[in-house]
């Protein structure tokens, strides 16, 4: 019987200590962190430590793959089923959280005409290491924001399986608040000389909560949400990525840029723009520090772009603006002109 016993202790999957089918705490640590790279080039950016895509490059992309790799094997082999469906449950419950917080924030966005998502598409920018943004660098910043959000689901997951929902939404308030306190807020004019933007920084909180509640719900569940999920189909979390890259391809078509965007391009050898009807087209431009962007009316009538007024067919350089990102806002309208990015890692 004690020879029994050991043999059972030692087998994959069980822990001498709890006798759980989870990977030992360690390595569900490493795990963890491993889930959480994918951020890594965000922050490392706004912490001024390198260029975004550089560290896509080092860090996010080598995490993912590990990723990959680890829920390959454990699959597998067999060991530590309990972890395996921690990362699925994570990968799934990472997800629709992610679109509940995005959908949170959209009646705002409508109705308040506040820029929430606006951020998103930057990403793809600083991703891609462009100078202007396209519909490649659209579906490139949504793809980020949708890993980084699959990749909080995995790392709470791990660690946190079979517990109370209510620590997710810990979990998410957790993140917002790293953000929060981080140089992104001043990056992203989340906190001004005068203070933090309360309203935007209470929706984020807010719509933190139903990612951190399906987040919660995943874990808890992780067991019955990954046999669901494999009755469904055998590779869930892939057939899920599948389904977002398509659903992204099908929204930016990110190979087939707009005669609109061309034209911003063409306007000079520097990073430019042109405002037609009230919008800026490239949406979004990217400058070094210390240098300017170009952006030219194409309306048949003046517009007021910050303080200065661009009349009709001319032309005007921004420049010297600090690093970070700043509204580029045609005649105080919601929603229109664009996005300056200005960013020592330009281009």
């Amino acid at each position: 019987m004690a020879r029994v016993l050991a043999l059972r202790l030692a087998s994959p999957g069980v822990t001498r200590q709890d006798g759980k089918d989870d990977a030992p705490l360690p390595w569900r640590v490493v795990l963890f962190g491993v889930a959480c790279g994918s951020v890594i080039p965000l922050l490392a950016w706004v912490y001024d430590l390198g260029a975004f895509r550089a560290w896509a490059v080092a860090v996010a992309v080598p995490a993912v793959l590990v990723l990959i790799a680890v829920s390959m094997w454990l699959d597998r082999s067999g060991r530590w089923p309990g972890t395996r469906a921690a990362i699925t449950a994570g990968a799934l419950g990472g997800l629709l959280g992610t679109i509940g917080y995005d959908l949170f924030r959209v009646p705002f966005v409508f109705l308040g005409g506040l820029q929430l998502l606006a951020p998103i598409d930057s990403y793809g920018v600083l991703l891609l290491g462009a100078e202007t943004s396209s519909g490649l660098t659209g579906a490139a910043g949504w793809g980020y924001h949708f890993l980084n959000g699959v990749g909080f689901g995995i790392a709470y997951a791990v660690v946190a399986r079979g517990k109370h929902w209510g620590w997710g939404v810990l979990w998410g308030l957790i993140l917002e608040t790293a953000v929060v306190v981080s140089p992104f807020a001043t990056d992203y004019a989340l906190r001004t000389d005068t203070g933090y933007k309360l309203v935007p920084i209470l929706i984020a909180y807010a719509a933190h909560v139903p990612f951190g509640m399906a987040v919660g719900v995943a874990a808890q569940r992780a067991d019955a949400v990954h046999r669901r999920a494999r009755e469904t189909v055998a590779r869930p979390v892939a057939a899920v990525a599948l389904l977002v890259v398509a659903g992204l391809v099908l929204w930016q078509w990110p190979l087939t840029p707009t005669a609109l965007e061309g034209a911003g391009n063409s306007v000079a050898p520097l990073p430019s723009a042109v405002v037609v009807a009230d919008r800026q087209y490239p949406a979004w431009i990217r400058v070094p520090v210390g240098e300017c962007a170009v952006l030219r009316n194409d309306d048949d009538t003046p517009h007021v772009v910050g303080d200065r007024t661009v009349e009709a067919g001319t032309t005007i350089d921004v420049c010297d603006r600090p690093p970070g990102i700043h509204r580029l806002q045609v005649d105080e309208i919601p929603f229109s002109g664009g996005w300056l990015i200005v960013d020592d890692q330009a281009p």
